[in-house]
């Protein structure tokens, strides 16, 4: 996916400068648009964590007001929301990290943020040839019911050959405590793992050198855009927007509008 992480600054800068004098709607500098560059990244960036969270609610609740018999599919397609912000998310993601166990309190323990994470995502279990094991939550007055959901699952003619699922709780102070089905309320004290997005995308930079008093873009001091390229457009219009708030020109701001709200059209 090497192709589809970075975005050229120069490219977005030409948009930028086309959409902006169109009808004298205003000239922005290279230092203008390097400030809002920066600014439209990070702010595409930091959405990708609440919108994710959004769709995965509403995809939680959905399931919930299914039948069911419902038949859904099997894999998600290529228009998966979640699937895309997760693949948007994986650009910036580092190694997975191994909670760390505390035999004293019986529970795991968050990582702590440092330059090598960022934000943690998803908790699971890591089982035996490396997979990749997800976690169902459970209240912890609820524990006695697990390995009587167990048991019921192999007496059942249709499941009688099911595999133990991992549970985990959330302790008032913070850490987790995990569970398998048919251990019931016996902790595990290794294998609860979690992903981590290890640091926001890098400062972006539009170099360039003065020839007759004009700016030429200078590749060997320029920094592109780290962020999937199909966010092109929402980086044009970001910055457009932000440019047009800092030099006063209403015109750009309902520019951005305008191309934001085609934008959205098209998406829905």
């Amino acid at each position: 996916m090497a192709h589809n992480t970075s975005i050229s600054i120069d490219t977005v800068y030409q948009r930028v400068l086309a959409l902006a004098n169109k009808e004298q709607r205003g000239y922005i500098t290279p230092q203008e648009f390097n400030l809002h560059a920066n600014q439209a990244q990070l702010d595409i960036f930091e959405q990708y964590f609440y919108d994710l969270a959004a769709k995965v609610n509403l995809n939680k609740r959905d399931e919930a007001q299914q039948s069911p018999g419902s038949n859904n599919p099997l894999e998600p397609d290529f228009g998966d929301t979640v699937n895309i912000i997760r693949e948007k998310l994986s650009i910036y993601q580092g190694t997975d990290v191994a909670l760390t166990y505390n035999a004293t309190n019986g529970a795991f323990f968050m990582p702590a943020l440092s330059h090598t994470i960022y934000r943690t995502g998803r908790m699971y279990y890591s089982g035996t040839g490396g997979s990749r094991i997800p976690l169902k939550r459970i209240e912890y007055y609820s524990l006695p019911m697990l390995q009587e959901l167990y048991v019921a699952k192999q007496n059942s003619r249709w499941h009688s050959v099911d595999p133990a699922e991992y549970y985990y709780t959330e302790n008032t102070d913070g850490s987790f405590s995990l569970y398998r089905e048919d251990t019931g309320q016996t902790p595990l004290t290794t294998g609860l793992n979690i992903e981590v997005i290890s640091s926001p995308p890098a400062a972006v930079n539009w170099g360039y050198v003065v020839v007759n008093e004009k700016a030429l873009y200078d590749s060997s001091t320029s920094t592109d855009f780290n962020l999937h390229r199909s966010e092109e457009t929402n980086l044009v219009i970001k910055i457009l927007e932000l440019a047009g708030i800092t030099i006063n020109k209403p015109g750009l701001v309902q520019l951005a509008g305008q191309e934001e709200a085609q934008n959205d059209a098209q998406t829905k």
